[in-house]
């Protein structure tokens, strides 16, 4: 496993182009981030730049702001979201990153949700095709719908569930310990079920989202637990830090030293 750093919850007390610098000043050689508000080709400079490789980008989910985690369950949006789909393709082929998150979005109330579901599919059949052309693969995340009410995919059987509908081995499940707790379920047995089915990892410990050590996650039962399912990806810190993220993750290596840096 590789620790890799979520730029878009830690090293945000600095602006988005002295992240990847400041990631690899703390000692990681690897990142990952939602879709970032500068244009492509100027990531692409600074991850060169900041000598990183990229994890994971996730595609554009919409305004995160304003509440939106993705709207590829919006036939209305299927148009957008392909478009916006191809420019993540793009971006992570330009600078070597071999993961693309898709977030699924949360229930339309004037859209039926067989609709929905099958919009979902739709799309990321199509993606997988996509994605696999370039030599990329798909991520589908499950998110609590406590903290986001509405989810579509609030679970990891979820997201199973919808990846044997698919049917694309170009769309793997993105697991995060953090939701897996919020939604009250074991964080080490989820990861054993999973096992097949694990594309990218992250952590942050629940409840708070803070530090993985600093609340009631058992992150050593977790990393074990991925050593059995054979796990061998990234694992990303996506947590919010409680002080400056570099000290923060120093003191995050203190504890549990296989998240710490590698240089």
């Amino acid at each position: 496993m590789h620790p890799v750093v979520n730029l878009g919850l830690l090293f945000t007390e600095l602006p988005w182009r002295r992240r990847f610098a400041a990631a690899a000043d703390a000692g990681f050689d690897r990142v990952e981030f939602p879709w970032p508000p500068l244009p492509p080709d100027e990531v692409a400079g600074l991850v060169r730049a900041a000598g990183v490789q990229v994890a994971l980008v996730n595609m554009d989910a919409g305004d995160l702001a304003a509440g939106e985690r993705g709207y590829s369950n919006d036939p209305r949006l299927s148009p957008r979201w392909r478009d916006q789909l191809r420019r993540a393709v793009d971006l992570a082929r330009d600078i070597g990153c071999p993961l693309v998150n898709v977030l699924a979005g949360r229930r339309l109330p004037d859209v039926d949700e067989w609709d929905q579901r099958r919009c979902l599919t739709d799309n990321l059949r199509w993606a997988a095709d996509l994605a696999a052309a370039a030599g990329l693969t798909l991520v589908v995340e499950p998110i609590n719908d406590r903290d986001i009410p509405g989810y579509l995919l609030p679970r990891v059987p979820d997201v199973i569930a919808l990846l044997d509908q698919v049917g694309r081995p170009a769309v793997k499940l993105q697991l995060d310990a953090y939701h897996v707790a919020a939604m009250g379920d074991d964080v080490a047995k989820t990861v054993a079920a999973a096992a097949g089915a694990l594309g990218h990892v992250q952590i942050a410990d629940f409840p708070g989202r803070h530090e993985p050590g600093s609340g009631a996650l058992d992150v050593e039962a977790l990393l074990a637990a991925l050593d059995v399912a054979g796990y061998d990806g990234g694992l990303a810190l996506e947590y919010e830090p409680t002080g400056p993220s570099a000290a923060s993750l120093r003191a995050v290596a203190a504890r549990h030293p296989r998240l710490g840096p590698v240089r």
